[in-house]
């Protein structure tokens, strides 16, 4: 996706101004086609589209934590349409935040949304642009030329294959997961927004804090509850800044393990930022969905899934089930599977999973999951041997053991991973083996039901 016809522009003529956003190989109903166009029409608000547009751009271009940041490491945003919407998402370099515009129906006027999947490019001279236009001035936007080529699989698969790093592909995979099971904690309205924002220090990343809301929005306490949300990095919610002004209402998702979802409400748009569990922590690494795709036949539930899907801006995963006549676990797993090759992503407003098609790559589900790969090894060499109610588990030398037990409803393991992480941040690789061996002999058992 990373070849585009020009770069994008904002220009002006006859008393408007025009924002063409370049598009790059994409993923449409017709197939995979070059430079794709998604909407030609005007925006009902210029300056909150503007100032969103930059606020994704800002994160893609953001290092909060990760000191290797490279200007090549910037990466352009990647642009769904959804048939009632576009949805425009970056990660940032150290891969901790991911954020995502939608542009609702509601803010665009005079023209279709069509469907598909693309990058668009944000480039250095557009951002500039971008900062000066105004509320009152007439905004024509285009995502994509009216000119399209459909490229053929042949060629896209060997010369044109989408140039997304691997970081960005695997948070992809991790944020569904996450945002899915995170819960709305409160809401913030007004000019308590812009208050809150700030108050925070804009230092990067910023220290962690926890948020209690209260009566005039949120208020810092000394430890999490379940009734706070945790902030991990207050200089991460720093794109936010851009829309602030704009905003009627921020809410706001916590996670157990400490992630958050901060949506705001835009006139004719919604912004949010997924704030990963810990400033040094990428969403790449988190490894939440390493038990559904280490589940047996969820390449086939995938595939069956996605035959179900077409672009929709809001999945059910109780529709897809009944269409599909798969159980809603069954689901959930090809979700994910899917989701590891980024073709799924999951809105906390809507509390549902949206279609976003990127050209399939079925050995980079595992590929980009090292420890579910590792996992698989140790099987195949025989590594994993019960004793009473514990599994022994041979390390790659041949001579020390891991020992992995189960309890609380996960796996437990003498290994450093899970002396670090404590199963928060998915099952260790030893783990994984254990559940491999175990759902091959004994299908649908887990640690829950030791």
């Amino acid at each position: 996706m990373s070849r585009y016809l020009a770069e994008s522009v904002l220009d002006e003529a006859h008393g408007a101004k025009r924002l063409l956003l370049e598009s790059g190989l994409g993923a449409t109903p017709q197939g995979l086609v070059e430079n794709p166009s998604f909407f030609h029409g005007f925006a009902a608000r210029p300056d909150v589209v503007s100032s969103a547009l930059l606020a994704v751009a800002d994160v893609a271009a953001s290092r909060y934590y990760d000191a290797g940041f490279r200007l090549s490491d910037v990466v352009d945003p990647v642009m769904t349409a959804g048939g009632d919407r576009l949805r425009c998402e970056s990660f940032s370099a150290c891969n901790g935040v991911q954020a995502r515009l939608d542009l609702l129906g509601s803010g665009l006027d005079g023209g279709e949304i069509g469907f598909g999947t693309t990058n668009v490019d944000i480039n250095s001279p557009l951002r500039s642009a971008l900062a000066n236009v105004h509320r009152n001035e007439l905004l024509h936007f285009d995502v994509g030329r009216d000119r399209l080529v459909v490229s053929t699989p042949d060629q896209s698969h060997v010369e044109r294959k989408v140039d997304l790093p691997d970081r960005w592909v695997r948070g992809f995979a991790e944020t569904p997961a996450i945002a899915a099971c995170m819960t709305h904690l409160a809401a913030v309205t007004g000019p308590a927004i812009s208050q809150f924002l700030a108050s925070l220090p804009a230092a990067q990343p910023g220290r962690t804090v926890f948020l209690l809301p209260s009566a005039r929005g949120l208020r810092e306490v000394a430890a999490a509850k379940p009734s706070t949300v945790t902030l991990a990095g207050t200089g991460r919610l720093a794109a936010a800044r851009r829309v602030a002004r704009f905003a009627t209402r921020l809410d706001i998702f916590r996670h157990d393990n400490g992630a958050s979802g901060w949506v705001f409400r835009l006139p004719g748009a919604d912004f949010t930022l997924l704030l990963s569990p810990a400033a040094g922590r990428g969403f790449s690494g988190e490894g939440g969905i390493l038990a559904a795709l280490a589940a047996p036949g969820v390449m086939a539930a995938g595939m069956t899934v996605l035959d179900f899907l077409g672009w929709q801006a809001v999945i059910s995963t109780e529709a897809l089930s009944a269409r599909t006549r798969l159980e809603t676990e069954r689901v959930s797993q090809g979700l994910a599977w899917l989701g590891a090759s980024g073709k799924v992503g999951f809105d906390l407003l809507e509390n549902a999973y949206f279609h976003r098609e990127l050209p399939l790559d079925q050995d980079r589900t595992v590929k980009d999951h090292p420890r579910l790969q590792a996992a698989r090894g140790i099987v195949a060499r025989g590594g994993v041997s019960r004793l009473g109610d514990r599994w022994d588990v041979l390390a790659a030398d041949g001579v020390y053991v891991y020992r992995v037990t189960a309890g609380a409803g996960l796996y437990q393991c003498t290994c450093a991973w899970w002396y670090d992480f404590r199963g928060s941040r998915g099952p260790c690789k030893h783990a994984l083996a254990v559940e491999l061996v175990r759902r091959e002999t004994a299908p649908g058992h887990g640690p829950e039901n030791t």
